[in-house]
């Protein structure tokens, strides 16, 4: 994967908490003041006999002995005959029930009736929002100014019995690093409350200490922030600001929306905690940014942003169906949390928590990856304020499973009980750990599933977040339709579809097992290859296609190559040896051809076959033991199905007391029933020598072109070209056709003029 999932989400994190840190800069910093002059918009002047003047008036509401407001004008005008004053340079202190406020409104003239003592003031109107501690502060410094909330707007009423101030004209509003408009206000002096009525509008400038220096003139800053909402509802008591919705916190890049931003202030009126939640109008949380490949989107029940004094993001919280989007990947939890790294607002470490899911696709080959957990921790490297935190460690706090779909459509999965990923410095996953109860699944088309087990893994992944190399550790099982295998340890390979399996390696099938030291499977093509100290079990001899004998057949060779494709199975290197039963069979090179259920034995070729018993199935004498042919031959082929072997290149078979020799031999089998019925060890019935054959029988030698051994009868029979007869005592003798009867040791002489018997002393055997 180009860049980690989870290391998606991290950054979607960090952007919200960006955008909510922003919004707190309207609450709390200290505000540029800007000095300006106010027109006077006072009444027209009325005539003497209406007036009487007086100089100053104060009036205030208290609780006890505490004050809750104070009212002053440097003049008072009393109208004749009306209960109505003309106010001027009127100046509101509103210290609130507890007198932790200090806010003041301020306006050039008003009109004041002492009956209900209501005040309107028709021309401009300025309020100042600050506590008396900040009061108190600016004061004691020289500086002049607090931590103020400016204020302006017109056409003010302010009740004397309530204390509360309204407007329904256009507010405008300023703060050390941003302003606001919105239409109507309300002011609440006993509860030190400010109330928005409508198109509240708020713009939000970083400072130059959070940019880390002044932005270039002419240039707007990349991280304004514009906020929009239905009303704005600012407590000075409670510590509590609301922006009801629908509520938008937007920048050049991002946009964050919520039926109601809330800003919680700690006691020195910082702000705390920002939450981002769907509010009366029920409208989730969304954040959307642009980025080159699309927009990318984060949504929760809840987002919620704890603050540092200084304004940087502690952590970030997303709670409830957290979701994030972009064109080609996808996020899914039910719980996340981020905590930021100190004053630069960039991610540290993020936790995933409850039903984690995430997914990348690659639009080029429609492969993609896909993460699932119940916990999920990430951890980022530290950078400045002008970087972006990349991922270094990813890690699952309870088990997990990667799954990966290639372009072809071949499905592998990874789980265990932790997965542990490493990054590079470019946030590209680059090793992935799995530890404890490790599972593998494999599913390629046309092809059983592959699974696999064992203590611990390790993938190492490509450029595209694809594995390139699985490796699993200790007690390794893998299975594929009927076949498996164990070793200690496998190494997959992708790239050229290899499992490589070593220590005290095994692979079985239905039919067969072979160990070896190592054993590599090429998935592609079903070729297997063993290698080192090979041995292999034919557990079933009908399906593999060689059964000398009802018992397991055995072959052991030093290198092993077989296709469950194509059925072959080739043994190579230091004498190649198949035993099965009382048969034998030594070569350079031996293969097996299961569907055709046939031999081939290539190089100094040696086998033991037994001899089928003469005229019974059953031996005379039980205790005397079975009679064995010793065979030796260049290449040697067996047919199953036939029970023929046929034997070139410098054959010789013999027994004890015989032997025949020639350039090809036939080998005829016979499988007598065994004790249940079913067939028994094969037993050499015939053999057949063509192209010149020799027979010694103790010092006798016969020759002739063609020659055959037939068991039942125990004789050899030779005949074409001028089969020959040579004895020491006899000398030599010819004829069309020799016949040497081993059972009564006589040799029967067909010539043109008849036939004739020989006989001889016996030869033991």
């Amino acid at each position: 994967m180009k860049r980690s999932e989870a290391a998606q989400y991290a950054r979607w994190s960090a952007i919200a908490a960006l955008v909510l840190a922003l919004i707190t800069g309207g609450y709390y910093m200290r505000r540029q003041w800007v000095a300006f002059k106010e027109k006077k918009q006072a009444p027209p002047p009325l005539t003497e006999d209406k007036e009487r003047q007086s100089i100053g008036l104060t009036l205030s509401k208290g609780e006890g002995a505490r004050t809750v407001f104070t009212l002053q004008a440097s003049k008072s005008t009393d109208f004749k005959g009306q209960d109505i004053s003309l106010l001027e340079d009127v100046k509101v202190t509103v210290f609130g029930k507890t007198g932790e406020r200090h806010d003041i409104i301020h306006t050039q003239s008003c009109r004041y009736s002492k009956a209900d003592g209501a005040i309107q003031c028709a021309g401009n109107v300025q309020i100042d929002l600050q506590s008396a501690a900040d009061f108190a502060r600016a004061g004691n410094d020289g500086m002049g100014k607090g931590n103020i909330i400016h204020v302006e707007t017109s056409s003010v009423t302010f009740e004397r019995g309530t204390g509360r101030a309204q407007t329904v004209q256009p507010v405008h509003f300023t703060f050390s690093n941003g302003e606001g408009d919105g239409v109507g206000a309300v002011y609440f002096s006993e509860d030190g409350a400010l109330r928005l009525v409508k198109d509240v509008r708020i713009k939000v400038r970083p400072t130059s200490s959070s940019e880390g220096g002044s932005a270039k003139p002419g240039v707007p800053s990349v991280k304004e922030v514009l906020l929009t909402g239905t009303s704005l509802d600012l407590g000075k008591l409670s510590r509590k600001a609301v922006l009801s919705g629908p509520a938008t916190a937007t920048t050049h890049a991002q946009e964050l929306t919520a039926g109601e931003f809330t800003m919680l202030l700690d006691p020195q009126f910082h702000a705390q905690t920002l939450i981002a939640q769907p509010g009366s109008r029920g409208e989730t949380p969304k954040l959307v940014s642009t980025a080159a490949n699309g927009p990318e989107t984060l949504t929760a029940n809840e987002i919620r942003a704890e603050l540092a004094p200084e304004g940087w993001v502690r952590t970030v919280d997303a709670d409830g169906n957290v979701r994030g989007n972009t064109p080609n990947r996808d996020m899914i939890a039910d719980h996340a949390t981020v905590e930021m790294w100190p004053k630069v607002n960039e991610s540290k470490l993020a936790t995933l928590r409850g039903s984690v899911m995430l997914q990348e696709r690659d639009p080029k080959d429609a492969s993609f990856r896909r993460l699932t957990t119940s916990a999920l921790q990430l951890t980022m490297s530290a950078t400045s304020s002008k970087q972006k935190s990349t991922i270094e460690h990813a890690e699952t706090l309870d088990r997990g499973a990667m799954e990966w779909t290639d372009a072809a459509g071949a499905v592998s999965k990874l789980s265990a009980n932790k997965l542990l990923a490493d990054f590079s410095a470019a946030g590209k996953a680059q090793h992935l750990t799995a530890l404890g109860n490790v599972e593998t699944q494999r599913d390629l088309k046309g092809r059983p599933t592959q699974t696999a087990t064992a203590e611990n893994g390790e993938a190492l992944l490509d450029d595209t977040g694809g594995w390139s190399q699985l490796s699993l550790h200790g007690k390794v099982r893998l299975r594929e339709g009927e076949r498996s295998a164990e070793s200690q340890q496998a190494v997959f390979v992708h790239a050229n579809q290899t499992a490589v399996l070593t220590g005290q390696a095994v692979a079985r099938d239905a039919s067969s097992e072979t160990r070896a030291t190592k054993i590599t499977f090429h998935q592609d093509s079903g070729e297997t290859v063993a290698e080192g100290k090979v041995r292999s079990t034919d557990l079933s001899s009908k399906k593999s296609g060689i059964e000398l004998s009802p018992v397991p057949a055995n072959i052991s060779a030093d290198r092993m190559v077989g296709n469950t494709k194509t059925g072959k199975a080739l043994y190579t290197g230091q004498r190649a040896r198949l035993w099965q039963g009382p048969s034998v069979l030594e070569a350079d090179s031996i293969e097996l051809l299961r569907d055709t259920r046939v031999l081939n034995a290539v190089g100094n070729v040696r086998a033991t076959f037994p001899q089928a018993s003469g005229e019974s199935t059953q031996p005379k004498d039980s205790s005397k033991p079975a009679t064995v042919w010793h065979v030796s031959s260049g290449t040697l082929t067996y047919w199953d199905q036939e029970n023929r072997a046929h034997l070139e290149k410098n054959v010789v078979v013999q027994s004890t007391g015989q032997r025949m020799r020639g350039p090809v031999l036939d080998l005829y089998f016979t499988r007598p029933p065994g004790p249940n019925g079913s067939p028994g060890t094969s037993q050499i019935e015939r053999a057949v020598s063509t192209g010149g054959v020799v027979v010694e029988q103790g010092d006798r030698r016969g020759t002739a072109e063609n020659g055959v051994y037939t068991a039942a009868d125990d004789q050899f029979v030779l005949s074409g070209g001028t089969p020959t007869l040579y004895d020491a005592e006899e000398g030599a003798t010819t004829g069309n056709k020799l016949t040497f009867n081993l059972a009564d040791d006589t040799i029967i002489v067909d010539s043109a003029t008849g036939s004739r018997t020989l006989t001889k002393h016996r030869v033991q055997r």
